[in-house]
């Protein structure tokens, strides 16, 4: 039977290349199995069935695959034959492998190298390749690349290194605990001495603490003791909270543990963690702010017993959660709103989210891109390498000129532009795409000569913001975009580059603390100097607030501060576009 030929793409077997088999070729450094004993090895063996064998490839100097000893990933080993090896690689990983195969070719000496995993599988997986120079007749003319599935040695290492850091830390903690244990050792032994001043201090920290602390009797839940935080809070003297209950208070949040959170302390007999409960402090003015109780038992010892109730104000915490879910909602809206096509893809391609803008632009539904590969939207391959090859050296890819191809077979062409998407670990986990559409009928070729002579100037920005660090990123990130950014140290000087640029600016983005007062007044000195400014107000504090005091002087659009860094370019691309 003939070999199945893929059309349009030549697969060379190994019988059109007798030259690169008729000779013994040079051992795998490692002392690797010729094909033979690893295919004896793989058939049969209770292994094979958990680990798949050894992988062999037969490469030119250029990684073109001339053998491979079984397929990959559903893909026949006829047709990977023909193939490029790095075709079959992350792309992160070509310069590696390239750097070990050009040493095979050019010293004739093994080589070796570790990757994690190859195309379709999963990135967790290891493979421990083996390079072999081919010779023949002194030169090297191909090379055996041999790889082993080595992801359980891995594993165990990474499992042997995990019990050490925790072994380590466990020692650590008890050092430290027997530290504090010595400390505390050596404190009663000076407070025995020096008789009660260290009651004395203990109880002024406690007065000065910012959280209310409550102890109460768990018996009769009457209050035994109160600190002078809780008395500010309840706006009463100490005399009339102690003996008083907490019904008798009116208190928004508890103070004592109830009867099933008691039984679990009993069960458990540990009185040292405490329940946390949110609860609501009234004030007597009819105001209030969230609160957080932490509740806990404790022995006093000779059969006594209190329970300590920590109350602190969350405030803070609440408004950063309720700002972190609006700022969740609006990157949301973002990607499901923008005018551009957007989609996250995984390592290996699997597109896992599109926006409308993409469903429009490719002419598939969204049920038919999600779980499709991506490569199959790029009708030239080589935009697939310019890509891969963005992402291999830089970590992003920005502005690239691809030929795309829609559903109803129509070529698109436009400008890629993508990111890396990373857990909280720091592990790339996939990328998140652009696609921005060319004009009709444009290629890389057809732009005008006149264009190309004279580019379109760079829309200015001028921006002013208190925090240098944030300043710096947004210049960073504007520039990125395609802006000539002008960067103020402060309101002085971004008045004189205003009184220079007056007239050419694009938009002047002015960031504001909260609660910064006179923003009114900047804003009316950059409208004098230059009525036809368009600005751009970034704040955290409440945005029809802002509106009520900014209204009548013009401000072209708010945003949050820090703002969305597409948030930031979308909005300075409409202002520019009108």
């Amino acid at each position: 039977m003939e070999p199945r030929q893929t059309p349009g793409r030549a697969r060379p077997t190994v019988s059109r290349f007798p030259q690169y088999f008729d000779e013994p070729t040079a051992e795998p450094a490692g002392g690797q199995s010729s094909l033979s004993e690893t295919a004896a090895r793989s058939g049969g063996a209770p292994d094979a069935q958990r680990y798949p064998p050894d992988l062999v490839f037969i490469v030119g100097a250029d990684g073109q695959v001339l053998f491979v000893s079984r397929g990959m990933g559903g893909v026949a080993a006829d047709e990977v034959v023909g193939s490029s090896i790095y075709d079959w690689i992350f792309p992160e990983q070509h310069a590696l492998v390239r750097e070990r195969l050009r040493l095979a070719f050019e010293t004739g000496e093994p080589q070796g190298h570790e990757l994690a995993g190859f195309y379709p599988h999963s990135p967790d997986s290891w493979y421990e390749c083996r390079i072999a120079p081919n010779q023949r007749d002194g030169a090297v003319v191909s090379a055996t690349i041999v790889a082993r599935d080595v992801t359980r040695h891995r594993r165990a290492e990474q499992e042997a290194e995990h019990r050490y850091a925790e072994l380590s830390r466990m020692y650590q903690e008890r050092t430290a605990d027997l530290a504090r244990a010595n400390a505390a050792l050596g404190d009663v032994r000076r407070d025995r001495d020096s008789g009660g001043r260290r009651q004395v201090r203990l109880l002024a920290l406690l007065d000065a603490a910012g959280e209310a602390l409550f102890v109460s009797d768990p018996d009769t839940g009457q209050i035994v003791d109160v600190n002078e935080t809780a008395c500010r809070w309840l706006q009463r003297p100490h005399e009339s909270i102690v003996g008083a209950r907490a019904f008798d208070l009116g208190l928004g949040f508890p103070i004592q543990l109830s009867d099933e959170q008691d039984l679990q302390f009993t069960e458990t007999r540990d009185s040292r963690r405490p329940v946390f409960v949110n609860g609501v402090h009234y004030r007597q003015d009819g105001s209030t702010f969230p609160v957080e109780a932490a509740i806990a038992r404790h022995d006093l010892g000779g059969g006594g017993a209190c329970v300590l109730a920590v109350v602190r104000d969350v405030k803070d915490r609440q408004h950063s959660l309720i700002a972190l879910r609006q700022r969740e909602v609006a990157y949301r809206d973002l990607f499901r709103l923008s005018s551009d096509a957007v989609y996250l893809s995984t390592r290996t391609g699997e597109i896992v989210a599109v926006n409308q803008a993409a469903v429009q632009l490719f002419g598939y539904s969204e049920d038919e891109l999600i779980g499709m590969d991506a490569r199959v939207l790029f009708a030239d391959p080589k935009g697939i390498r310019r890509f891969q090859a963005a992402m291999a050296d830089q970590g992003f890819a920005q502005g690239i000129e691809v030929e795309l191809r829609a559903k109803n077979g129509a070529n698109l062409f436009a400008l890629l532009s993508a990111t890396r998407r990373q857990s909280a670990e720091g592990r790339v986990q996939g990328y998140q795409v652009l696609v921005c559409r060319r004009p009709e009928g444009a290629t890389r070729d057809s732009a005008p000569a006149a264009a190309a002579a004279q580019p379109a100037a760079r829309p200015v920005v001028l921006t002013l913001d208190p925090d240098p660090d944030t300043a710096q990123f947004t210049k960073e990130v504007l520039e990125r975009a395609g802006f000539d950014v002008l960067l103020a140290e402060g309101p002085a000087h971004a008045l004189e580059l205003l009184r220079e640029r007056a007239g050419a600016l694009a938009a002047v983005v002015l960031g504001v603390d909260p609660g910064e007062r006179g923003v009114e007044h900047t804003v009316e000195e950059f409208r004098r100097i230059d009525p036809a400014a368009r600005i751009i107000v970034s704040s955290a504090d409440d945005r029809l607030a802002l509106v009520e005091r900014l209204g009548d002087l013009g401000v072209a659009g708010y945003m949050e501060r820090p703002s969305h860094p597409l948030t930031l370019v979308q909005k300075l691309r409409e202002l520019v576009s009108e």
